[in-house]
């Protein structure tokens, strides 16, 4: 053997050898002062719901949510992106191209996560925060040192007890599917609720959600994958029609508190997410509400991305949604040039790159031979993939898979790469399969790297049964495949395929119990696809 795997501590239960029925949702406010952040537990629930998918592309600067035992033992660890920091877009409605990009950090931001619902769970710690640098395990296990914040078992009682009481807001809202295809826990729910819209003009939110509904259905990249989704709309008074508009001298009542101009950005449109989490969340289950979209009575042209996407009824928003939510749902970067640049790092995000050379870069083995790279442009047809110069808020040191795409300018197809980094989010968290039919997933992985799947968490089989795994990837390349189990007290591997190449098959017949997979790269880089079949 060449090596030992790496221990995951990812999905450690430490000791925890029952599972418990129940999910636990925790929703935290995050006040934001010179880059610091302090955090405030709002609200807890139980219930019968998934796990928070870890982010497809994870960030340095993201925060873990750790649940400890009274030994200070790890039970579970979630990553959530940190959502302090916004990208501020402007884009031209005439044209659909950037005009002003700004980091901004938020003063106050709400974000949930779902964690296991474990009996022993005695304390939770968020680990991270801005400007905290989180890339490898040694770096986690000496920011987990000094957590950013503790929540005791007594405040989560407290919280699962009070429930409702202690909610900033106890919500009037009611909720319609407007898209159907199945359950939430293996869905990818999108949720539509409007502000400002008063009594008399709930017909008028319901014209305008399914606008907004059948405007993402008709985009190719949501239609193709439209068979794991759910659309929602949630229906919420406001006592006065529109929303403010602080640079005309307009302030509403409202029951989401939007605005079009924060910031002092003109296109910029901001929710309070507080009051947009406590209305959504009483009337969609805990794991129903994956890409909250608040939608405003207003024609005036906007819209935010971040944890929560925002728009107007403008006639050109639609478009500027679906690249907020390119954002949101598939951690896609920007493609175009303008705003702070950073080629400090190989980027996480699946559509750009540092890498100049045909071999080197995430689609590499994708451009075809023809095309020159670096790729200049006006040389071939817009689509044609190649690595062009320019992306992430880079004129250069960047790149990016095609000329012009959505992520670039409003209006413009997603094209291949992107396409791909959806349907892994779809494969990977909203098409699980029922233990008889294979499942195939693909990702990338660095050299020396590895990647756990499945993305969502540990598998659990009941049973047991044969598990088979199947792994490809590119030649030249050598890539490892193990299998993990939950033996009582650690993870350990059960089954591995180490040979010489990328191609690697596990036939392993298994008990019940908890299992995950992971693929490392021995030696090279590039994309993989993994089939198996795991016993339900």
């Amino acid at each position: 053997m060449k090596h030992s795997l790496p221990f995951m501590l990812g999905l450690a239960l430490a000791g925890q050898a029952v599972y418990a029925a129940d999910g636990l949702l925790l929703r935290v406010k995050q006040n934001n002062d010179r880059g610091s952040s302090d955090y405030e537990l709002v609200h807890a629930q139980t219930g019968q719901f998934t796990s928070t998918p870890k982010p497809v592309q994870p960030s340095a600067s993201d925060l873990y949510v750790v649940g400890r035992d009274r030994q200070g033992r790890e039970l579970f660890r979630s990553r959530v992106a940190n959502p302090a920091t916004l990208n501020a877009e402007s884009f031209n409605p005439e044209t659909g191209e950037i005009e002003h990009a700004q980091k901004v950090t938020l003063p106050q931001t709400v974000f949930e996560v779902r964690v296991p619902g474990y009996k022993t769970l005695d304390h939770v710690e968020l680990v991270g925060g801005q400007n905290t640098e989180l890339g490898d395990e040694r770096a986690f296990a000496a920011a987990a040192a000094k957590p950013a914040k503790r929540f005791d078992r007594k405040l989560l009682d407290k919280l699962l007890n009070g429930g409702e009481r202690m909610m900033a807001v106890r919500a009037q809202a009611s909720s319609v599917l407007l898209h159907n295809t199945g359950p939430s826990n293996n869905r990818m729910d999108i949720v539509l609720i409007g502000d400002g819209y008063t009594s008399a003009e709930m017909g008028k939110w319901a014209s305008d959600a399914q606008k907004v509904a059948n405007g993402m259905l008709a985009d190719p990249l949501f239609g193709a994958n439209k068979a794991g989704m759910n659309i929602r709309r949630v229906d919420v008074v406001s006592a006065q029609s529109g929303v403010d508009e602080p640079d005309k001298g307009i302030y509403k009542n409202t029951a989401l508190g939007v605005q079009i101009g924060c910031w002092g950005l003109d296109r910029l449109v901001c929710a309070d997410d507080n009051l947009v989490y406590s209305n959504v969340g009483s009337v969609t289950a805990a794991d129903g509400r994956d890409v909250i979209v608040v939608i405003a009575n207003s024609t005036r042209y906007g819209g935010a991305g971040g944890s929560i996407a925002t728009m107007t009824m403008h006639t050109s928003a639609i478009e500027l949604a679906l690249h907020e939510i390119g954002h949101t749902a598939f951690k896609l970067a920007d493609e175009y040039d303008y705003g702070s640049c950073d080629t400090s790092r190989e980027p996480t995000e699946a559509n750009v790159t540092l890498q100049g050379t045909r071999n080197g870069g995430k689609w590499g083995s994708l451009i075809p031979s023809n095309v020159q790279v670096p790729t200049p442009t006006g040389a071939y047809a817009n689509g044609t993939l190649g690595l062009f110069r320019g992306g992430r808020y880079c004129t250069s040191g960047m790149y990016r898979p095609t000329e012009n795409s959505r992520m670039r300018t409003l209006g413009q197809p997603w094209h291949a790469v992107n396409e791909r980094r959806a349907g892994v989010v779809f494969a990977n968290y909203y098409k699980p399969g029922d233990g008889t039919t294979p499942v195939t997933v693909t990702g990338s992985v660095a050299n020396k790297q590895w990647v756990n799947l499945p993305a969502a968490g540990a598998h659990t089989s009941n049973l047991g049964g044969n598990f088979k795994l199947q792994l490809t990837g590119p030649a030249n390349t050598d890539f490892e495949l193990a299998l993990y189990k939950w033996n009582g007290s650690a993870w350990a591997v059960v089954a591995s395929a180490t040979g010489p190449t990328s191609s690697e098959t596990i036939n392993y017949a298994g008990t019940a119990g908890h299992y995950y997979f992971e693929v490392k790269s021995y030696s090279g880089a590039g994309n993989f696809s993994v089939t198996y079949t795991f016993p339900k």
